[in-house]
């Protein structure tokens, strides 16, 4: 009797360890399926906290929360990005931030480079690969009626009155934007939860 009793208590103990194992397990990891989002995909995000130019620096962190529905694979990530450049406002020179976006953070964990721009409107799109190698095709070519100045834009083009700019040239490489205050005399003040839409420059595969 004793030893039937202690049977059934070790299969009952047993049968509930195997239940409570794929609780544990499923609570400690989340499961992303494989997939690729194409270049060219928009992705919804906001601005994790306040930006302002007045404080910013070189080498500076912000954090892009994504909650785009559209692509369950990414809710409940971010992505990185640094600040390059900060020009405070001088005279008439309005103030000045350059940034790059350089990873995506999953909501399990991983960690991925990313290629994107940010694509609002008062932003303008950098990349500097392109760049550097407008800067070398001008070096070998000849240049009739003086020399052109490489920079920001002249690799872009304006479609149409107030249009977005687009890009004319899109090498592989860590990409960025530029965004400048509105007037001469005030820092640039981006707030927290701020809508950020992102445009991937390359295709990402997830996890």
């Amino acid at each position: 009797m004793f030893q039937t009793l202690q049977a059934k208590a070790f299969a009952s103990a047993a049968a509930l360890t195997l239940l409570a194992l794929p609780v544990a397990r499923a609570g400690a990891t989340t499961l992303i399926p494989s997939q690729t989002i194409k270049a060219g995909t928009k992705i919804a995000c906001v601005l994790d906290e306040t930006f302002n130019s007045a404080n910013a620096k070189y080498g500076d962190k912000f954090k892009l929360r994504i909650v785009d529905t559209s692509h369950p694979g990414l809710v409940g990530g971010h992505i990185t990005g640094w600040v390059t450049e900060v020009e405070q406002p001088s005279g008439l020179n309005k103030a000045k931030v350059t940034f790059f976006l350089t990873t995506i953070h999953l909501s399990n964990g991983e960690k991925k480079p990313i290629s994107a721009y940010v694509v609002n409107k008062r932003v303008v799109q950098y990349d500097p690969a392109a760049i550097q190698a407008y800067r070398q095709q001008q070096m070998t070519a000849p240049m009739p009626n003086g020399v052109v100045t490489p920079g920001p834009i002249a690799w872009q083009m304006k479609i149409g009155g107030g249009g977005s700019p687009t890009i004319s040239n899109r090498p592989s490489g860590t990409v960025g934007g530029t965004i400048y205050a509105q007037s001469a005399h005030e820092p640039i003040i981006v707030p927290a939860n701020t809508s950020v839409t992102i445009e991937l420059q390359q295709d990402l595969t997830i996890p």
